[in-house]
């Protein structure tokens, strides 16, 4: 436990409620180690789960209400008797809450009132889903609080997926509350989407990681987002399956060699989708095998699917500099860069952020770099160990 950062929760929380919480729950972010763009066609990702965290005290109320204050946002607070849909809370964090608390009585587990005061050390913008992060808070608090810990982690990212789509009314998969539910990293196989497959995998290569955050809004994309799925799906369709995981390779190439699909952009997020995969299960094997040189070499290779085939490395038809694919360039320019480390489209791409691996020894190096081209644009990241955490306040 971390005794300044505790005490200047404890202080929070004090102001607000004017009370002493009794515990201290964290969640981190999710880094997507790889597999781009693959989860909502039940393909293959890696994930790690990050250290940028979101932190919380809390206690019991017997009030029947959730009160929650955020540090630089405003207080909100429900009463548990009501916890229906509401579109006024659409794009809130309330909404997300309340959709939480929904589902995890739904499923017929406990829930009551609490208070928590939350702070998050994830930057706004740096890509490591702090809306996911923070809909494991919630449900793992709840867990806590008034369940004993029964509720699996992977029912708490479900819960949170649930959430965001339903009552935050975004479109989401599994994978970023995954990340954030789970310690460590984690080989996922989203084949049976209801039940995916979760491995653990010790990653120990010896690199240093880097998050970089490109220049631009990415709230207005939504439709670039959507073009994926859709494409792969359309394909899939005309496979006669609804998901391209459950088609084979070889029988799309057919389709393409004998013109029978009409949509460019539908094939090349589809050739994607067979490439990504077979990144993921090199890029596993190298973590497993402690191999470095494997493991850039899946690294690069998903980056230029992701450039080439989901064309989602950059806007096209808009400005080219200071986006992901600029960043990326720059960086593989570096000398030796080639040897000495690896750097990838990191999540939905478009704006927002690229992951760079690095070896330890070129660390000091690449620091320079970003500080002389991004330096306030830049997180050393870690893969976190611990998951989410919760411990008593002494």
């Amino acid at each position: 436990m971390e005794k300044n950062k505790i005490r200047g929760l404890v202080d929070g929380y004090k102001k607000e409620f004017n009370d002493e919480p009794v515990f201290y729950v964290t969640a981190g972010g999710r880094l997507e180690i790889i597999g781009n763009h693959t989860d909502h066609n039940h393909g293959l990702c890696i994930v790690g789960n990050c250290s940028l965290r979101i932190c919380a005290v809390i206690k019991q109320n017997s009030d029947k209400m959730v009160k929650i204050l955020s540090k630089g946002h405003e207080y909100f607070e429900f009463d548990l008797e009501d916890l229906s849909v509401k579109t006024s809370e659409y794009s809130t964090t309330k909404g997300m809450v309340r959709g939480i608390l929904a589902k995890i009585k739904e499923l017929g587990y406990k829930i009551g009132g609490f208070n928590a005061y939350i702070e998050s050390d994830i930057p706004e913008g740096s890509g490591v889903s702090s809306s996911a992060a923070f809909e494991v808070l919630i449900g793992e608090i709840v867990n806590y609080l008034y369940n004993d810990n029964k509720i699996s982690h992977l029912e708490i990212a479900k819960i949170g997926q649930y959430s965001e789509q339903n009552y935050f009314h975004k479109p989401c998969g599994l994978l970023d509350q995954i990340g954030a539910a789970f310690k460590d990293c984690n080989f996922l196989d989203f084949k049976n989407i209801k039940d995916p497959e979760i491995t653990g995998l010790d990653f120990n290569l010896p690199v240093d990681l880097f998050l970089i955050n490109s220049v631009g809004d990415h709230s207005n994309l939504t439709h670039l987002y959507a073009e994926i799925p859709d494409g792969m799906r359309k394909v899939a369709n005309m496979l006669g399956e609804n998901y391209l995981r459950d088609t084979k390779e070889e029988d799309f190439i057919e389709l393409v060699k004998h013109n029978k699909i009409e949509d460019p952009k539908a094939i090349k997020k589809a050739k994607h989708f067979y490439q990504e995969n077979k990144n993921v299960l090199q890029a596993r094997d190298a973590i497993i095998n402690n191999n470095t040189y494997e493991f850039f070499k899946a690294i690069k290779a998903s980056q230029d699917s992701s450039n080439l085939f989901l064309e989602n490395t950059y806007v096209r038809g808009d400005e080219y500099l200071d986006s992901p694919q600029d960043i990326i360039d720059k960086v593989n320019n570096i000398p030796s860069f080639s040897e000495m480390g690896a750097i990838r489209i990191h999540g939905g791409g478009f704006k927002g952020s690229v992951l760079a691996f690095v070896k330890h020894e070129f660390r000091d190096e690449f620091v320079k770099f970003l500080n002389n081209n991004y330096a306030s644009r830049y997180r050393e990241v870690s893969i976190s160990k611990e998951g989410v955490t919760k411990e008593l306040i002494n």
